[in-house]
């Protein structure tokens, strides 16, 4: 039978600010990361982008009021960016790596 990982030993980084009509680095490029949680607790759409920088035309959107899971064997380790087009809007996120 597998056995469970054992995340006791994983690194956890936070980031939480807010984003007024523009984008913003959150996560540095991490060739260890293992996974990531974006949570948009605003009442404006948020992108976010892998490997590049964020902007209205650039990247995923993350809807008002919902989050974003990447983890597995699959997460990208490039830097991670988040654009706003509200003003003073909140995000939170996080990331864990060996």
């Amino acid at each position: 039978m597998p056995r469970a990982p054992d995340h006791s030993a994983a690194n956890f980084t936070e980031a939480a600010s807010t984003l007024s009509n523009n984008a913003a680095t959150i996560f540095a490029a991490n060739s260890k990361r293992r996974g990531v949680i974006i949570g948009n607790p605003s009442d404006t759409v948020m992108t976010f982008r892998i490997g590049g920088t964020a902007s209205a035309t650039a990247g995923c959107p993350i809807g008002a009021g919902t989050t974003v899971t990447l983890k597995g064997e699959n997460v990208p380790s490039g830097l991670i960016s988040l654009f706003c087009a509200g003003a003073s809007k909140a995000y939170c996120a996080y990331e864990w790596s060996e």
